[in-house]
């Protein structure tokens, strides 16, 4: 340390440069300059402009993290006690007097103490206070579970209640000065300004009267006090909601802002929640082809004749010659779908014929709502003509 020093010293004083002073003379190393990263500064959502998607937030509501305002229960409970004292400040002043009479003079009457009568007198002094408070602390339970459900809803989250070691482990960022910890800064000072402003303004409207507290009598005297009391309680206990409704707003665009994602991340996420966009693509076509198909197989029903392979190509014609100048392909399949289409043509009378070469190339080159090609006009007039005779024959037979 003093080496360094004297080092220091003389690099100062002398002409010399710093390599020929620091390094040769005494075999110090350079001292690391100090750095600070400036990136704790930086706002944490920078390059985050996507909007935290439903999955993420369905996460962080399973942590236990919702945007939520401490001072929104704290003013609903100081207000909540506020309305009881005032709706029983009475019942709580009268019961009050009579336990400290009861216990001071069961106290003064009570002789030789022993410890067995010195246990049931606290037993039964916090049994009696219990119940005087009793009241008191109901409603602020109720007030503070209220003041929660407002805001996230009923929410019961057991992963928040599991041991996190980040928890515990030191926050820099936190310590730095960012935009939460200096709203949490402004907003403290403007509390402790509320607090002494409202004090302030209602002492002074009643200063004389509680400079002659000593000349009042005790009745009188505790009555002034507490309406003075409860007068700056309600006046802070209102404007503490305002600025925790201000505060809730803050936290839940503070909310907003941590769930925001980069592009990178929010593509990431799309491809786990829905897949890979070729899948995707893959599943949409296969919908496709299934509707597809079972409009095919719909139409079947409709067809004059099935040509087949027989079992890796049916294609099913119609042939309307008031509509048509040739037959239309309706329906065609390969493989399984083929087979279908065949049981479907049987099921409901439509005459198959096997024909391996034309039932392949209409498959190939025919599309469904196309009329078939020249080239195949006169096998297909054979066909037709049988079917022709056979209807006629089968009519004639019945």
């Amino acid at each position: 340390m003093i080496a360094s020093f004297l080092t220091w010293i003389r690099f100062l004083f002398s002409g010399s440069s710093k390599e020929e002073v620091l390094t040769p003379v005494f075999s110090v190393p350079m001292p690391r300059p100090f750095r600070i990263d400036l990136q704790l500064f930086a706002a944490e959502d920078e390059g985050r402009t996507q909007p935290g998607s439903e999955r993420r937030r369905r996460e962080e509501r399973e942590k236990g993290n919702v945007p939520k305002s401490p001072e929104v229960a704290s003013a609903i409970v100081l207000l909540a006690g506020i309305v009881l004292l005032y709706l029983m400040g009475e019942y709580f002043f009268m019961r009050s007097y009579y336990l400290l009479r009861k216990y001071f003079h069961g106290i003064r009457t009570a002789g030789v103490a022993s410890p067995e009568s010195v246990t049931e007198l606290m037993g039964n002094a916090l049994w009696d206070v219990t119940q005087l408070l009793l009241p008191l602390l109901g409603i602020t339970v109720v007030a503070a579970i209220v003041g929660n459900v407002v805001q996230t809803g009923f929410l019961f989250a057991p992963r928040a209640l599991a041991f996190n070691f980040g928890r515990i482990r030191p926050n820099f960022k936190k310590i730095l000065p960012n935009r939460q910890t200096m709203f949490s800064l402004g907003k403290s000072l403007l509390k402790v300004v509320i607090i002494g402003w409202v004090s302030y303004f209602v002492i002074e409207k009643d200063f004389f009267k509680i400079l002659m507290l000593g000349n009042m009598g005790l009745e009188e005297s505790v009555g002034l006090i507490t309406y003075t009391a409860f007068k700056i309680f309600v006046v802070v206990g209102i404007l503490l909601l305002a600025i925790s409704v201000g505060d809730y707003f803050f936290q839940r665009y503070e909310y907003e802002e941590a769930l925001k994602m980069t592009p990178s991340e929010s593509k990431r996420e799309m491809k786990e929640q829905d897949g890979d966009p070729s899948l995707q693509a893959r599943r949409r076509q296969m919908a496709r082809d299934t509707i597809k198909k079972s409009k095919m197989l719909a139409e079947v029903p409709k067809a004059d004749v099935v040509i087949t392979n027989p079992t890796h190509f049916a294609v099913a014609l119609e042939y309307k010659p008031s509509r048509h100048k040739a037959p239309v392909v309706i329906a065609k399949g390969v493989d399984d779908f083929a087979l279908r289409i065949i049981r479907v043509a049987k099921a409901n009378g439509v005459a198959t014929v096997e024909d391996r070469p034309m039932a392949r190339t209409l498959y190939d080159e025919v599309e469904i709502g196309q009329e078939v090609p020249a080239k195949f006009y006169t096998a297909l007039s054979v066909i037709f003509t049988k079917l022709e005779s056979f209807r006629r024959a089968f009519r004639n037979a019945s």
